[in-house]
């Protein structure tokens, strides 16, 4: 078989612009208060750092002056403030606002500043706040505090891609019901029993499935931050998995997917590993086969769907709502 090569988006997808919402640019664990980590997403270079309280920023990554890229050569966070590479401009890490010009005292204008962008920290991960027109948060993140459990969580592994889907058509892959049994081969449909708005976005909740599955789950939900992440939580007898996927575009063409597998802590690394070992295999195994179909498809405004392909277009009517 002739391997597909490469679609362009714009034989794909009509470009809407990026949506609205809260967007993974770094694990905490990445992001210090001693180097400046450059990143590209949505189109954009950007830093992502700590400031003098520890807290994380997200800021672009040009120097306002003269434009250059604030990690580049020397340039370096220190005390709380951005140093400029090229002529040593300093820059308050929290505000954004310049404090120091080394060969002059007379300061520029309080709006020759660095672009900071709305940041937050969630479950581990760094977020910026993204909207087209520049306008403030209107919601907050979902967070796995707001789990009803008391379970202790260990990271099992975590599964990080370039995708080339249609961005648009990544979260509405979950509510695809027919694609679990025709494409993964599951021996049941998907049982969804509940769609309701949230102030984080939307929680889907599952039944039972329609027939037995490897693991015998006794509650099921996605909880949707916007249509950037969605949290999966699956409990059983004795068991509970937990699924952080975050989506940021990188560019028009090529979007950045990361899954983060948790398990409840079953008191060994042993049980931990098995246990989380096999709910890995099969996540990753299905992304694998989603990715080898999401990669080159077409995002259709009006697709022809039958009964049993599950609730798309109460997805859509959602997303349609993040973008301007």
């Amino acid at each position: 078989m002739i391997a597909l090569q490469p679609i362009p988006m714009k034989y794909r997808c009509h470009d809407l612009g990026f949506p609205k919402g809260w967007y993974a640019v770094a694990d905490s664990a990445e992001v210090t208060g001693t180097a400046m980590l450059p990143v590209n997403y949505l189109d954009q270079q950007l830093i992502v750092y700590r400031d003098a309280n520890g807290r994380a920023q997200v800021a672009d990554a040009y120097c306002p002056h003269m434009g250059a890229h604030l990690a580049s050569h020397d340039g370096c966070i220190t005390d709380g403030k951005i140093v400029c590479p090229f002529h040593k401009w300093s820059f308050d890490a929290t505000s954004g606002q310049c404090v120091n010009i080394p060969y002059t005292k007379i300061m520029v204008p309080p709006s020759v500043k660095l672009t900071i962008h709305p940041t937050c920290e969630v479950d581990d991960i760094v977020m910026m706040w993204y909207h087209p027109k520049d306008e403030a948060p209107d919601y907050e993140p979902f967070s796995r505090s707001q789990l009803n459990t008391e379970a202790s969580w260990v990271l099992h592994s975590t599964k990080d891609l370039v995708s080339t889907c249609p961005f648009q058509d990544l979260f509405e892959n979950l509510f695809d019901t027919a694609h679990v049994q025709q494409l993964h081969g599951g021996v049941g449909l998907p049982n969804i029993v509940s769609i309701e708005r949230t102030p984080h976005g939307l929680r889907v909740k599952f039944g039972p499935p329609t027939a037995p599955e490897q693991f015998s789950i006794t509650h099921m939900e996605n909880n949707f931050s916007g249509v950037t992440m969605n949290t999966l939580f699956i409990e059983g007898p004795g068991f509970a998995f937990m699924a952080t996927a975050t989506a940021t575009p990188i560019d028009k063409e090529r979007l950045r997917n990361v899954a983060r597998l948790y398990v409840r802590d079953m008191g060994s690394k042993e049980m931990n590993d098995a246990l989380g070992g096999a709910f890995a295999q099969r996540t990753y195994e299905e992304i694998d086969q989603d990715m080898n179909v999401l990669n080159f498809k077409k995002h259709l405004a009006k697709p022809n769907l039958c009964a049993g392909d599950g609730p798309i277009s109460k997805w859509r009517k959602y997303q349609d709502e993040f973008y301007a």
